[in-house]
């Protein structure tokens, strides 16, 4: 069984665009990775195609099966995070274990208030 955990410094969940976002990830694995990988990405949801994009990532190399590390990411000055009608654009930190590809994920807001627009 793997367990995996992200967390933001004091549980933030809401951003400003270019401030900091920095916090912590920790696994455990039962057996042993190959690459073990933290995404800041944003996609849409809703009606119509569903777009992906990667801002940033940090990945750790063969990592022991039990390990906990720092991060720390520039959020960008946007797009920012909104519920529509029909399409929603949401931010997100995913940790990705391989193999067993286990990942883990956060969603966030980023706008000039740090809630999200609707």
């Amino acid at each position: 069984m793997t367990r995996a955990a992200i967390q933001t410094d004091l549980d933030n969940r809401q951003f400003v665009p270019g401030q900091q976002l920095a916090g912590r990830v920790g696994w455990q694995s039962e057996t042993d990775l190959t690459k073990a990988e933290l995404r800041l990405f944003f996609y849409t949801k809703g009606r119509g195609t569903r777009d992906v994009e990667l801002v940033d990532k940090t990945e750790w190399a063969s990592p022991p099966p039990i390990a906990q590390h720092t991060f720390s990411f520039q959020l960008p000055q946007g797009p920012f995070r909104f519920s529509g009608h029909f399409v929603s654009l949401v931010w997100a930190l995913e940790l990705i274990l391989d193999p067993g590809e286990h990942t883990e994920r956060l969603e966030f807001s980023v706008s000039p208030t740090g809630d999200e627009i609707d």
